[in-house]
C-alpha cells in the first residue's frame, strides 16, 4: 500500500516513517511493504491547493494521512487566520486530492475537539457532541468536518501524543518533561486536566490496523488509562531514574494559559477494543516503559557509534 504522511517533520509523522513496517507496530503475521512517502514543510505546504494536487498527483497514493497541525495551542489563539489555513483549507485540499486519486483520507484528530468539560467526567466517546471554545479546537474541528466530506475518510482522535520528537515537532508533553529535567530538579507541571497519555508506536499499532483493515468513519484510539499531566511527568521522571528531581503541580491559571484549554482530555477506545483483531490498547504506565526502554538502548546506540568513530 502506498501511503504519503503529511506533516511528516512531526512527533506522530516521523514516527510514522520510523516504525509503520517494523515489528513493533505490525500486527497478526501482516507484510510489512507499505510505501512510506514523508511530507512536510519547507517542501510541501499543504495550503496551497495547486501545490498539493499536483503533488500528491504525481505519487499517487493510496492513503493520505494528514498530521499536519499547528501545536501551540495559545499562538493559535492570537493567529486564527494561520491555523484556520493549515488545519481546514489544508484539509480541505488533501480532501479534493484524495477524491481525485480514489484514496482513503486519514485526519488524525484530537480530544480538544470536546471543549472544558468536568476533568472528573467520564472519558469522551465518538457519540458525544463537540463544543470546542479555543482558535485551535475550532478549527480542528473543522478540519474534521472537512475530512468527513471526502469520499472515502477516516478520522482517528487522540489524547497527550508522547514519543520521540520529530525534526520540525514542537515536542509533546514526555519530550518537555526530559528537557526541562536537564535545567533543573524543580518542574512546574498542570495537575488541573486529565489526559489518556498515548505512546506513539502503540497509536501506530492501532492506526495501521485501521486503515488495513477498512474501518471508516470517527475512531479514538489512545493508550488505556487517565492522569494528569503532573502524575505522568512523576511517573517518567522516576521511570528515567531521575529521583532527586521534584515535581511542583500548579492549575492553568497559576501557568497564565491565554487560549481556553479543555481541562477534560480524556478519551475512551472502547469502540475500537471492539473490533474484531483489534491490537489492544495497554495502559500507558507500560506504554511509559517501553518508550523509555526504546529511548536509553537509542542513546546507548548513539553513544557507541560515536566511540566507534573516534577510534578510526
Amino acid at each position: 500500500m502506498k501511503i504519503a504522511v503529511i506533516g511528516s517533520g512531526g512527533t506522530l509523522g516521523s514516527a510514522i516513517a520510523r516504525w509503520w513496517n517494523t515489528p513493533a507496530v505490525t500486527f497478526g503475521g501482516e507484510s510489512a511493504d507499505d510505501r512510506i512517502t514523508g511530507l512536510d514543510l519547507p517542501d510541501f505546504n499543504v495550503a496551497s491547493r495547486r501545490f498539493t494536487l499536483d503533488t500528491l498527483g504525481e505519487i499517487e497514493p493510496e492513503v493520505i494521512v494528514n498530521c499536519a497541525a499547528l501545536r501551540f495551542i495559545d499562538w493559535a489563539e492570537s493567529h486564527p487566520n494561520t491555523a484556520r489555513t493549515i488545519h481546514v483549507q489544508g484539509t480541505a485540499n488533501l480532501r479534493q486530492a484524495a477524491d481525485r486519486l480514489g484514496a482513503l483520507l486519514v485526519q488524525i484528530s484530537c480530544a480538544e475537539v470536546f471543549g472544558d468539560t468536568d476533568p472528573d467526567a467520564p472519558p469522551h466517546t465518538e457519540d458525544d457532541i463537540p463544543a470546542p471554545e479555543s482558535v485551535f479546537a475550532k478549527t480542528k474541528l473543522d478540519s474534521e468536518r472537512a475530512a468527513s466530506e471526502a469520499g472515502d475518510f477516516l478520522i482517528v482522535r487522540t489524547s497527550a501524543l508522547f514519543g520521540e520528537a520529530g525534526e520540525q515537532s514542537a515536542g509533546n508533553m514526555a519530550d518537555t518533561v526530559l528537557k526541562s529535567s536537564r535545567r533543573t530538579r524543580s518542574l512546574r507541571v498542570l495537575d488541573d486536566r486529565k489526559v489518556s497519555p498515548t505512546y506513539t508506536v502503540d497509536f501506530l499499532r492501532g492506526l495501521r490496523f485501521l486503515i488495513h483493515s477498512g474501518a471508516r468513519g470517527v475512531c479514538h484510539l489512545v493508550n488505556s488509562g487517565v492522569t494528569t499531566p503532573a502524575s505522568f511527568a512523576r511517573a517518567l521522571l522516576t521511570e528515567c531514574g531521575l529521583t532527586r528531581h521534584e515535581i511542583e503541580p500548579i492549575s492553568s491559571q497559576q501557568y497564565g494559559e491565554i487560549a481556553p484549554h479543555s481541562r477534560n482530555l480524556t478519551l475512551s477506545a472502547a469502540k475500537y477494543a471492539a473490533l474484531a483483531g483489534a491490537p489492544p490498547m495497554r495502559p500507558w504506565e507500560g506504554a511509559l516503559r517501553d518508550f523509555i526502554a526504546r529511548r536509553q538502548a537509542s542513546l546507548e546506540n548513539i553513544g557507541s557509534a560515536n566511540d566507534d568513530a573516534k577510534e578510526h
